[in-house]
């Protein structure tokens, strides 16, 4: 086979190849725009994780807040605090609330009389509503008493 005759066969091969190449680009790019659109994806949903843990933090915050100030008003007033909505949280914890109920029971035991109170308080954000993205909600309860 002369010289001439092999570049002729090799032109005609490349002829017959042409475009591969565009469709092999084609597809890498599909791929490629394929797995960024993933990644956004994926990033999005570890921020609003992110953001509704911290949500959830602060309203198990305030909810224990609001414990510790039923406990407080409960021992050194010797009674139940009546239903209370705390919204007065500065800081990380404004924008939230507590909501405080106490109810007590008496008991007698050697002659000597204390109270049971059982102190519940949810803590909540105040600002998006229930049902809502961002909206979070904790309740704690406790049982203390006077007991000597």
């Amino acid at each position: 086979m002369t010289l001439f005759k092999v570049a002729r066969q090799i032109t005609r091969n490349a002829r017959a190849e042409r475009g591969f190449s565009l469709v092999s680009a084609l597809f890498l790019l599909v791929v490629l725009a394929s797995l960024g659109a993933y990644m956004v994806s994926i990033s999005g949903t570890q921020h609003f994780t992110a953001l509704y843990a911290a949500q959830g933090a602060k309203a198990f915050h305030a909810a224990r807040a609001g414990v510790d100030w039923g406990i407080s008003s409960a021992i050194s007033g010797g009674a139940c605090p009546a239903n209370t909505t705390i919204n007065t949280f500065a800081g990380g914890l404004s924008g939230f609330q507590a909501a405080v109920t106490c109810t007590a029971t008496s008991h007698t035991e050697k002659g000597i009389t204390f109270n049971v109170y059982v102190i519940q308080a949810t803590g909540q954000t105040t600002s998006p509503p229930y049902g809502t993205p961002g909206f979070a909600s904790r309740t704690i309860t406790a049982t203390v008493t006077d007991a000597p």
